[in-house]
């Protein structure tokens, strides 16, 4: 049974991720109502408690945060409504904390789809909702409740609902609230993301300096781990991915069967009706700067015929004409800050392997 000290740790916790979710989250959320400090005297009025203590002798024993036993914990009385916990399920869980958000993610995953949640038969709405509570620590706001509900019934899966939870400031302060680590190592070389980055599902993200999401590379890790699944070969020491989709380019240092994150950007490519082709193509060429549609593009390396990576565009009086990352609004070509196209032009050797996705 869970123990009196238990008790105190889901109540003090979960009011404890309230306050911070509310404080500090960036997200624009419901207006403070004086409701949700109610969430805890409602959920944890129906768990039965026992004198156990074997939560705390583990605790001692693993040498395992204090605030690990509370995320955990918190979740047995909020999404599966359990009134007993395994000690060991437990301690294995709060464990696995150590590994930061991304074990968090598995956390939260395994407690959504597992049996006993199943077994509880609830709604799409009530599903919503339970989201709210364990992953923002607050009763759901009537409009997100709303949009998310819609998704549901328009025939969006649960799972993919989960992860955009899952994929956002609120998720990642209540995290932080409880010392789960957020930062993550998952490039080698960090001088343009000095507020670090963190990995939610497959999703790499630059983090701020108050540590919430910002820019998403999407299905980045899975790049990751394809290039050296698949025993991706380059003549240089270089490899760049480039995601067409959700626009970033990656850079990778090393070799067949070893190749390393090197650089993660933001990048535009072609627009609907001159969209940047997809395949497996070397650099060939480089050029310093040209000309093309009334624009003015620096730091050109060619890699397929008439694309290049380049800068944004400029004016030809070397004022931005459009500064824009992230969008598909390109002639074919794919464009990266003026620095950045800099540095793929400064260091890319002539022959270095190219795969747009």
């Amino acid at each position: 049974m869970i123990s009196n000290r238990l008790f105190k740790v889901l109540s003090m916790g979960l009011t404890a991720a309230l306050l911070v979710c509310l404080a500090e989250n960036s997200i624009p959320a419901a207006a403070y109502d004086g409701t949700y400090d109610l969430i805890d005297e409602e959920i944890t009025s129906e768990i039965t408690f026992s004198e156990d203590d074997t939560v705390d002798a583990d605790l001692e024993e693993e040498d395992i945060d204090e605030q690990y036993y509370k995320f955990v914990g918190r979740l047995y009385a909020i999404v599966t409504r359990q009134t007993y916990a395994d000690p060991e399920e437990k301690k294995e869980l709060a464990a696995s904390l150590k590994g930061g958000i991304s074990s968090a993610y598995d956390v939260m995953y395994h407690f959504y789809f597992s049996d006993a949640y199943r077994e509880l038969g609830q709604s799409d709405e009530d599903f919503v909702e339970d989201l709210y509570t364990g992953c923002y620590g607050r009763y759901a706001d009537e409009s997100g409740k709303k949009y998310y509900v819609g998704r549901l019934e328009a025939g969006y899966s649960r799972y993919l609902v989960f992860r955009e939870f899952l994929s956002s400031n609120e998720f990642a302060q209540l995290c932080s609230s409880y010392n789960i680590r957020i930062k993550k190592i998952l490039i080698s070389n960090y001088i343009d993301h000095l507020d670090g980055m963190t990995c939610i599902c497959d999703d790499y993200y630059d983090l701020d300096k108050n540590g919430n999401l910002g820019w998403c590379y999407k299905n980045a890790a899975k790049h990751v781990r394809c290039i050296n699944e698949f025993y991706y070969t380059s003549s240089t020491n270089y490899y760049i991915i480039a995601d067409i989709d959700n626009c970033y380019i990656m850079i990778f240092k090393g070799s067949v069967g070893q190749w390393k994150l090197y650089k993660i950007y933001p990048m535009s490519c072609g627009k609907p009706g001159h969209e940047t082709p997809r395949g497996n193509y070397k650099v060939t060429g480089k050029l310093s700067y040209f000309y093309s549609h009334g624009s003015l593009c620096y730091y050109a390396t060619q890699w397929n015929g008439p694309y290049y990576f380049h800068s944004v565009t400029y004016n030809y009086n070397g004022t931005i004409q459009n500064g824009s990352l992230g969008q598909h609004i390109s002639a074919g070509c794919i464009r990266l800050r003026k620095d950045v196209a800099e540095w793929v032009y400064d260091n890319i050797p002539v022959g270095t392997s190219v795969k747009t996705i």
